[in-house]
């Protein structure tokens, strides 16, 4: 049985998504893994919109029960993530998924239950989500085309993947 060619394959992977948002799952090792199981194109498609689907529902959520149920969870950097969510924008919300401070759910929760413009949460979420997607997608198809046909060439491109992911971690590290 292979999930990839099944048509359960949508439904299952979304409520992969919702259920592992649910336990506090890391969305971005999630993201990895989908991306690595399902292949480079579908694997995309399918991290991105599964981590949109549990961004949608956990912003309803949060949207539905309010700021009270959120203090409960006793994040220290809840104050600086409410500024973030309600002043950012677009361009704030992308930054605030490129340099993660609190779990994703978390962050969905509480921009539901701050009332921020849903359209404006779900576009800076995505345009922040999309880089690190890219970056695993590149060392999917790359790790893969390495195992088919390994050579020097190949090696290039992978050390230069990771290289460039590399980096991209140091300066998301040196915004943070």
């Amino acid at each position: 049985f292979s999930l990839r060619h099944s048509p359960w394959a949508i439904p299952v992977i979304l409520g992969l998504y919702v259920g592992a948002s649910a336990v506090l799952f890391p969305n971005t090792l999630l993201n990895v893994a989908v991306i690595l199981a399902m292949g480079t194109g579908l694997g995309l498609v399918y991290a991105l919109g599964g981590s949109l689907v549990a961004t949608a529902v956990f912003y309803g959520l949060g949207a539905r029960y309010g700021q009270e149920r959120l203090q409960s969870l006793n994040i220290r950097s809840l104050d600086r993530l409410s500024r973030m969510l309600r002043k950012g924008g677009v361009p704030g919300i992308a930054g605030l998924r490129l340099l993660p401070l609190a779990p994703f759910s978390v962050v969905n929760l509480a921009a539901g239950a701050l009332r921020v413009r849903f359209w404006v949460f779900m576009t800076g979420t995505f345009i922040g989500l999309l880089p690190g997607n890219l970056l695993v997608t590149a060392f999917g198809h790359q790790f893969r085309a390495l195992l088919r046909e390994p050579g020097p060439g190949g090696y290039a491109l992978m050390g230069a993947i990771l290289v460039a992911g590399a980096g991209w971690l140091v300066c998301l590290r040196r915004r943070a």
